[in-house]
This record gives C-alpha cells, sequence and structure tokens, in this order.
C-alpha cells in the first residue's frame, strides 16, 4: 500500500493538470485511437481527463505507430493540432468564446423527471417554445501546481411549459410530496456559472474545488450515474490523473484511475440541501478489457446531521431500516452503485466494441441484484461494411427494473427529488420506468470536421406515468471549422410524443447555430516553464 501512495503522490516534472472540457473534440479522436488499439493504457469510462493525460495519450499513440497505417497517422496529428491549442505552460488566457441561437416550435417536453425532455444532454440550460439564446467565454489558469478555469454564459429562453391543477397533483402523487402551488417558470434572461474550480496538483492526484462536470461510464449517450444532462454541481474532488496500479494482488487487475466526490445538490424538496458523495475506481486488466465500480450516495440535507459519525454511517452502514418520516436524522442515506465495462472485439479489435453500463438503487452492485438495475448496453462499429466512411452507434438503456417497482430506480423515500440537479436528471435523460432505443451514424467532412445522423425511440411504463409516455425523434448534427480558430455547430430535430397526461400527441421541430472562437494562442500572461 504504501509503494502504491508513493507512486500517486510521487512528486516529478510539473503536470498540467487542468481538465479538458467534456466537449471538446479531443475525446472523440483520442475514443478513436483507443479503439484502434493505439492507447491501450486509455481508461474511457472515467472522464474528463487532465491535459497533460491527453498528452500521455498522444505520445503512447505515437511510439506505437505502425507504419502504413494513414488513419492512425492522420488521427495522432489531429490530436497534437488540437493539443497545440492548449500551451504547456504556466499564464494566464483565454480559451473560448461563444454564441447560440437556436429556436423551439411547438410546445417541448421539459420535465425530464416526470414527463420527458426535448432537448438533452444540454447541461442544465432552461428552453422553451421560441427563440433562445446563449453567449459564453472560459478562461483558465495555471502556475506551478495551481490551476483554475471558469466558464460563464448570458442565457435567454422562453417560458417553460406550466401545468394545469390535475398535472401539479399528478406530479405531487408520482413523488409523494405536497403540490406545489405553481409547477413552471417563466422567460430566463440571466448570466449563468458553467463551471468555476480551482485547485492543486500532488504528484499523480490533484484536489479541485467549484463547480465541476463529471462522466462516468463507457456510453455514447448520457451515463446513468453522472453526466452533462443537469447543471454541473459544486463539489470537491480527488481524482488520479494518469494511470497507477495498486499494490499485489490487485496489481493483476491492471492499471486503474480512481476518482472521489463530495458536493451538494439545488433544487431539492423533502429533503432540502442534501449533499452526495461518490466514488469511482476503473480498470484497464487487458488491452482490450475495461471496467469500473461506482458507489455513491444522496445524503445530509435539513433534518440529517453533518457530522463524522453520520458520514462514517452513510459509508459504512449495509442495511437501512425504514425511515421513520421524511426527515428521519438516523437515514444512512440513498446508496447506489453501478459497474461499467468495455471490450474490443476479438478479431474485429479495430471495427467494434462493445460496452455497458449498470446502476442499482440500495445494492452495493447492479451485479448483486440484476433484476433491480439500470442497464445500458451498446456498441460502436467504427466502419459500416460497404460504406467505410460511417461508424455506427446503437445503444439501449432501461431504468425500469424487471423486477417489481416503476419507482426503485432514481427516486428515494428520504430524498424525494432523487438523481437531480436544479430540477434536471443527473444521469440519463430517461428518467423513471424508461426504456429507450437509440442509435447515430456519422462521418467526417471537410474542414476537420463531422456529420452525424441520430434517431431515439423512449418509452414509459404506465404504471408509472397514467396511460405512459413514449417519444420518438430524429436529428442531424454537423460540426467544421471554419478557420483554424473558428468552428460552427448545427443541430437540428423533429420530434413527436404522446404523454396523455399532458394531453393529445404532439410535434416539436428544433434546433440551433453555434460559433465557437479558440484563440491560437491561448496563454495571455506566461511563466517559463522550469
Amino acid at each position: 500500500m504504501k509503494r502504491a501512495l508513493a507512486v500517486l503522490f510521487a512528486v516529478g516534472s510539473v503536470l498540467d493538470a487542468q481538465m479538458l472540457p467534456l466537449d471538446a473534440r479531443l475525446y472523440g479522436v483520442l475514443e478513436r485511437l483507443g479503439t484502434l488499439g493505439y492507447i491501450p493504457s486509455q481508461l474511457w469510462g472515467l472522464r474528463p481527463w487532465t491535459l497533460e493525460e491527453c498528452r500521455r495519450q498522444v505520445r503512447q499513440a505515437r511510439q506505437r505507430l505502425a507504419s502504413g497505417d494513414g488513419e492512425a497517422a492522420d488521427l495522432i496529428e489531429e490530436a497534437e493540432r488540437e493539443l497545440a491549442r492548449y500551451p504547456d505552460r504556466d499564464g494566464l488566457g483565454l480559451a473560448k468564446v461563444y454564441v447560440r441561437l437556436g429556436g423551439i416550435g411547438g410546445e417541448p417536453l421539459a420535465d425530464g423527471w416526470h414527463f420527458g425532455q426535448t432537448w438533452i444532454g444540454d447541461r442544465g440550460r432552461p428552453y422553451g417554445e421560441g427563440i433562445q439564446s446563449i453567449a459564453g467565454f472560459a478562461g483558465q489558469a495555471r502556475w506551478r501546481r495551481w490551476f483554475a478555469y471558469l466558464e460563464a454564459e448570458s442565457q435567454h429562453a422562453p417560458a417553460a411549459p406550466s401545468y394545469g391543477p390535475e398535472v401539479r397533483a399528478l406530479m405531487a402523487r408520482l413523488d409523494d410530496m405536497p403540490e406545489a402551488a405553481w409547477y413552471g417558470r417563466s422567460g430566463v434572461t440571466r448570466g449563468r456559472l458553467m463551471q468555476g474550480y480551482a485547485g492543486v496538483r500532488f504528484g499523480n492526484a490533484a484536489v479541485s474545488i467549484g463547480k465541476q462536470e463529471l462522466w462516468w461510464g463507457p456510453t455514447y449517450d448520457m451515463p446513468l450515474a453522472f453526466s452533462t444532462n443537469a447543471e454541473a454541481t459544486w463539489n470537491a474532488k480527488f481524482t488520479s490523473l494518469h494511470p497507477f496500479r495498486l499494490p499485489w494482488p490487485l496489481a493483476r487487475l491492471g492499471p486503474a484511475r480512481a476518482e472521489a466526490v463530495i458536493g451538494k445538490l439545488a433544487g431539492h424538496r423533502y429533503t432540502w440541501r442534501p449533499w452526495f458523495n461518490a466514488q469511482k475506481i476503473s480498470f484497464k486488466t487487458t488491452p482490450n478489457l475495461e471496467f469500473g465500480f461506482t458507489r455513491w450516495s444522496i445524503f445530509w440535507g435539513v433534518g440529517h446531521p453533518i457530522t463524522a459519525r453520520s458520514f462514517f454511517r452513510n459509508f459504512s452502514s449495509l442495511t437501512s431500516r425504514p425511515a421513520e418520516g421524511y426527515a428521519d436524522p438516523n437515514d444512512p442515506g440513498d446508496r447506489k452503485g453501478g459497474f461499467d465495462f468495455r471490450y474490443r472485439i476479438p478479431k474485429l479489435r479495430d471495427r467494434l466494441a462493445l460496452y455497458s453500463d449498470s446502476y442499482a438503487e440500495d445494492d452495493p452492485s447492479p451485479l448483486a441484484a440484476p433484476r433491480r438495475a439500470a442497464v445500458s448496453p451498446g456498441f460502436h462499429l467504427t466502419r459500416i461494411p460497404g460504406l467505410e466512411r460511417f461508424d455506427l452507434r446503437m445503444e439501449v438503456v432501461s431504468t425500469a427494473p424487471l423486477g417489481s417497482g416503476w419507482n426503485l430506480n432514481y427516486y428515494n423515500r428520504q430524498y424525494r427529488s432523487g438523481n437531480t440537479n436544479g430540477g434536471v436528471l443527473l444521469g440519463s435523460w430517461v428518467g423513471r420506468a424508461g426504456r429507450a432505443y437509440q442509435a447515430w451514424s456519422g462521418c467526417s467532412i471537410a474542414r476537420g470536421g463531422r456529420l452525424e445522423f441520430g434517431f431515439r425511440r423512449r418509452q414509459v411504463e404506465g404504471s408509472f406515468l397514467p396511460g405512459g409516455a413514449g417519444d420518438t425523434r430524429g436529428s442531424v448534427r454537423a460540426a467544421l471549422d471554419l478557420r483554424p480558430d473558428l468552428a460552427a455547430e448545427i443541430f437540428f430535430q423533429v420530434e413527436h410524443y404522446f404523454v396523455p397526461a399532458l394531453g393529445g400527441p404532439r410535434r416539436t421541430a428544433s434546433g440551433w447555430v453555434a460559433i465557437v472562437w479558440r484563440p491560437a494562442e491561448r496563454v495571455a500572461i506566461t511563466r517559463a516553464k522550469p
């Protein structure tokens, strides 16, 4: 154990512990290099990565580059160009400036906790029928072992749909909470901090505090535990920067990365102002097999004392007696488990990868009670036979357990706002008692861009919503570079949904256009690297 800690906290050269934003194009390039087998130590299910970890992966790919593999060589060059935008030296500078203008025609679904979401994976941004816009910037700073990141934006959105007395009464029954006097919101024009954190590096580990995003899972769509569907949480995070090995005999599991987080959730009622703590560790047992374990819980909050004893009880208790009221001070919290894996298929390792995410409420792991678990399996075919320029991804998501109880996943009797932050689902957009089938296919286009087509079909069980619910949507997304420092992103979607509790079938058409300026020289005030 001492040896493992020495490796984790070893003092070496100054490492860039700044996190690469989750929407960075570089992730897709590195994923493809990993699928081709050029980054055998890559751990895909635990992100974001630091800039130094991205550089390490590119160096590993360059060292393993085989002569004649033109695709890998092109990908490595693209990754090196992207990393060149982040100079490896201390300083303060501007990372990006962006604007986005869009709109939604027709009444959208804007409550994923109960009915569904029209725009998903959008970092908890508000939206409604009509025109919406955002404008923002991101900046970064680094000084020796210290680092910081700030992203803020101005948001404008029309009012989301408001619901009448019958719908509000239904929502209160679904959540087992008193009926809200009014449910909905007016139009929004506000400034918003999207991310803002500072931290310090200790060897191969870093500690940071602030508003930070998490992505814990191998899926292309949103993982079941933490994703960018909701706004980032305020938290403190401990993370390993590069893969390390645990002491024998656990060293046989291969290189590992670990992360531990404690933070607060916003917008909760019954129980108010809860906290969460989460831990994940991922292993790369072979160059083709990666798997990870997650443990997290919602705890503390109004009526639950914030003490060392309650913190220890949350970690150590294996069973939970029925709570005495919604504010039982002895309740250990809403504990959850997760397991995920990613596997490159033998003889098809440069073409096909299988993966799955899973999640369980009140069980130490989904492997302990698979019939109660939520699951999200999928595959990635990197080249479609006959259409070699196109790839194909397909995923299935189910939060409805095979056993009894629609209210099992994403809900808790003590913490009745469940897995939400600011009223938006923390994990998968599918929500409670839902199943979805999804597919994406795309190809590279001119100027280093990508064109992608998507399809989603979701259904919600009638045991949860009266009459159930269903929605089908198709989308097209394009991203391309207009200039080396200027990029454009375009998104368009059509949707048809039927939620009997909200009335008859409805349709929406929506989309947006974004322009992103990324300065070629990101660091404005610099200090030479020692």
